[in-house]
């Protein structure tokens, strides 16, 4: 495909740590009794795995905490018969199912599976027992962007510039496939050990959305990057995504969201009603881009068009991006994270990994897809066929 992605049923994979900061609802924001109503639809069966294929945590070694959430951790593991390193998610289903989160669950599950893109994490493996739901993923030991963002404060416009573009060719992936990201935040970004990043987290992902006219009426996000029209509750679109992207370059450029506030709702109304000030040290070309994504009038953002990504391609900012080496990682990264070997956490923050790698105790029962029953995830489990065929390889060494 032109934006260089592909629905795919080979997947590989990545995820990563979050940062333990909240995601929004109208209630906590406004006070107001909202129910968000579900995101979903029917998963695609052609790559789930075999039940007589066996995956488990018995597959696997587990070496550090890598990340907390409110659901559960991100380790890093090694799986045993291959010796490759993943980091593997894990999430409690009483928690998903007590914040009706199990369409939700699911359909990032199949996201992961059916996106493949060099800026987007892959999935390797699924599975489930009586009380928990994992996914196998790429371990990238680059750092959050939130980490590096923490220590250098901001980054040139040069170093904003590689990210961002990467970061387009990543939403142009998902909305060449009718997905709405809704949650860019640098917690969710990851560098590899090259400097190349991925996107990871599609637990607020919106599917279905077939054409240009299609809205959704959730009201979800992390305050900060919020699109107006989200807060307002008007019905929203794709191009919440690009609003999103303009509030993380202000970010990467000048160390801060451009409406943030410690008070969140003073936060939510600045981004609705206050002005954006351009600090003097943007250049001319990031000004204009940044009054482009940050236009409250979602029908005149850029990237509101069905041009969507090619009009921020277009732009002056962007003008020094080969955006085909780009996709084929031939640009030499900005910056590249120290890292020493596969294993190496350094940029990844000590709060998770000091912690002891032990799961929480619990019913170890491993379900198949065919496994009936109250907790049982219907079409969870799942290997993508190319890890499948590597691994069978490389055990056999």
């Amino acid at each position: 495909m032109g934006n260089g992605c592909v629905r795919n049923s080979q997947n590989q994979s990545q995820l990563e740590p979050k940062r333990n900061k909240s995601k929004l609802d109208r209630e906590d924001l406004l006070g107001e009794q909202y129910t968000t109503p579900a995101d979903g639809g029917q998963l695609d069966t052609q790559n789930f795995l075999d039940p007589t294929i066996k995956i488990s945590t018995d597959d696997f070694h587990l070496i550090k905490v890598i990340g907390r959430g409110t659901f559960g951790k991100v380790f890093m593991v090694r799986k045993k018969d291959t010796n490759q390193v993943y980091a593997m998610k894990v999430l409690k289903k009483e928690q998903i199912a007590s914040r009706n989160l199990r369409v939700k669950t699911k359909a990032e599950r199949e996201i992961l599976e059916k996106i493949k893109n060099p800026f987007i994490v892959d999935l390797h493996y699924a599975f489930q027992t009586e009380e928990k739901l994992y996914f196998i993923m790429d371990f990238l030991n680059g750092g959050e962007l939130f980490w590096h963002l923490r220590r250098d404060m901001k980054f040139s416009e040069k170093r904003a510039r590689f990210y961002a573009a990467e970061i387009v060719c990543a939403i142009e992936c998902l909305h060449a496939n009718g997905i709405i990201y809704r949650d860019l935040k640098p917690e969710n970004i990851i560098l590899d050990s090259t400097g190349n990043l991925k996107i990871t987290d599609f637990g607020l992902s919106k599917q279905g959305l077939t054409n240009d006219e299609s809205k959704t009426y959730s009201f979800c996000g992390t305050p900060e990057y919020l699109a107006p029209e989200i807060i307002t509750g008007q019905g929203h679109d794709k191009s919440v995504d690009w609003w999103s992207l303009g509030a993380l370059i202000y970010e990467m450029l000048s160390g801060r969201p451009p409406h943030y506030s410690k008070n969140r709702k003073q936060m939510m109304q600045d981004i609705v009603e206050k002005r954006i000030e351009m600090k003097a040290f943007f250049s001319v070309e990031a000004k204009s881009l940044l009054q482009g994504l940050l236009e409250r009038d979602p029908a005149k953002r850029l990237g509101s068009t069905e041009e969507d990504a090619n009009e921020l391609k277009r732009h002056p900012w962007f003008a020094k991006i080969d955006w085909q080496k780009l996709m084929l990682k031939q640009l030499e990264p900005p910056f590249k994270p120290f890292v020493s070997g596969p294993e190496d956490t350094r940029n990844i923050d000590k709060m998770f990994t000091n912690e002891t790698p032990k799961e929480t105790p619990g019913n170890n029962q491993y379900l198949t897809n065919a496994k009936p029953g109250e907790n049982h995830f219907d079409q969870f489990t799942y290997a993508a066929s190319a890890v499948v065929a590597k691994d069978m390889k490389q055990a056999k060494v």
